[in-house]
């Protein structure tokens, strides 16, 4: 039934073969997917299972032995992950995606160091500045309390969110006249992780608090955090880390919304409720609002997938990423959102006590869509902001 949500495997062999890798563990993270929950962390079979399959360097670049997926690619891995469980799809996503944009924008050299490693090169962490970090000769020194590690318990290197500033803590304006925000980025050994990720919705992505204590960090292990020039050329770095970088939070909730129908689907099978003469999937109130939110969740999907090929044709032209496809993409983030969880309310609603069990794995996605729509990156303010720039293209055209 769900199957034309992903593309046809002969479109492309390479995205085909990772979803593959994605379904052949499937049965193993959802057997796993409730002891995860309860110990609010990934389990080792899980993590063993993610390395057995190379998916962390999917998107990485081929030269430094990653798949090289194209942000469109490793965004439906995303979706197909969540539908086995979304913590996992999370904490996946969260390093992996961070990981491949950051390399991008590191020295060819520093990033060919990190990358020929024996340990794995994985970044989690909050990326967004959040701190003041003291200029001194050949780096930065990073102090402050950091959130959201998301991954944190399978990275190897974790990220901190900062601004240039001097030894009084006051920023240091670049050549634009505004603040330099800058991503630290430190060997997970030399962070304080507090392992204090205790929630009741995806509950097993490691988002733990960490603090950085004075520590060192030299230029070269520091990004820009907004703009800059990478030093690749590949589509994702083409496209901009501004509009990479929040766009896979979408296909996690897509894979949690499809899910909950599928799982919604079997139930309604064979739920019957008093007056309905029959399982509630025979009756025509169910089976209207079943196909309304079919229509929404493919109505999503094919926009977002849209939206994100045509920003790759763009730049892959040879041509700037546009205004447009940037309002397009907070519209995204927060519609999406909104929409799955739309979604995913229904199927709740409709699957009665079947969701509300402490072990209900229906429950567990219900609460996974609850926390996922509270993050930073997919406010409803977007839709104001995304409409700023729409309007006037709309305006202009009725002109």
């Amino acid at each position: 039934m769900t199957d034309t949500l992903t593309r046809d495997a002969d479109t492309d062999s390479r995205l085909d073969d990772y979803l593959q890798r994605v379904r052949a563990i499937t049965p193993l993270i959802r057997s796993e997917a409730e002891a995860m929950e309860r110990a609010q962390t990934l389990s080792d079979a899980v993590r063993d299972a993610l390395e057995e399959q190379n998916l962390h360097r999917m998107l990485i670049p081929t030269e430094f032995g990653g798949g090289g997926l194209l942000p469109s690619e490793g965004l439906r891995v995303y979706e197909e992950m969540a539908k086995a469980d979304a913590s996992t799809a999370w904490a996946f996503m969260a390093t992996s995606w961070s990981t491949a944009e950051v390399l991008g924008y590191l020295k060819p050299e520093v990033a060919k160091d990190l990358m020929s490693r024996d340990e794995d090169f994985r970044v989690a962490g909050q990326l967004l500045p959040r701190y003041p970090a003291t200029q001194v000769e050949g780096g930065l020194i990073v102090e402050g309390n950091f959130a959201f590690a998301s991954g944190s318990d399978h990275a190897t290197w974790i990220g901190a969110g900062v601004f240039v500033a001097d030894e009084n803590g006051d920023a240091i304006l670049g050549e634009d006249g505004q603040p330099q925000p800058r991503v630290a980025m430190f060997p997970r050994s030399e962070v304080d992780l507090k392992q204090n990720w205790d929630v009741w919705g995806l509950g097993a992505t490691g988002s733990h608090d960490y603090r950085v204590d004075k520590k060192f960090v030299p230029h070269e292990h520091t990004i820009v955090t907004f703009g800059g020039t990478p030093y690749r050329s590949e589509t994702i770095y083409k496209l901009s880390n501004e509009f990479v970088g929040p766009l896979p939070h979408v296909p996690v909730v897509l894979g949690i919304a499809t899910r909950a129908l599928e799982l919604l689907a079997a139930v309604a099978l064979k739920k019957f409720r008093p007056n309905y003469g029959g399982p509630i999937g025979e009756a025509d109130i169910f089976k209207i609002e079943f196909a309304r939110m079919d229509a929404l969740l493919h109505a999503v999907r094919l926009a977002f997938y849209d939206l994100v090929e045509s920003a790759e044709a763009t730049v892959d032209a040879g041509h700037t990423r546009t205004p447009e496809q940037m309002a397009r993409m907070r519209q995204q983030l927060a519609w999406s959102h909104e929409a799955m969880d739309t979604i995913v309310g229904f199927a709740h609603r409709w699957s009665g006590s079947q969701s509300i069990g402490r072990t209900s794995t229906l429950g567990r996605y219900v609460r996974d869509m609850q926390v996922a729509t509270q993050h930073l990156l997919v406010d409803p303010k977007f839709l104001a902001d995304a409409a700023t720039d729409l309007l006037p293209i709309y305006a202009a055209a009725g002109a």
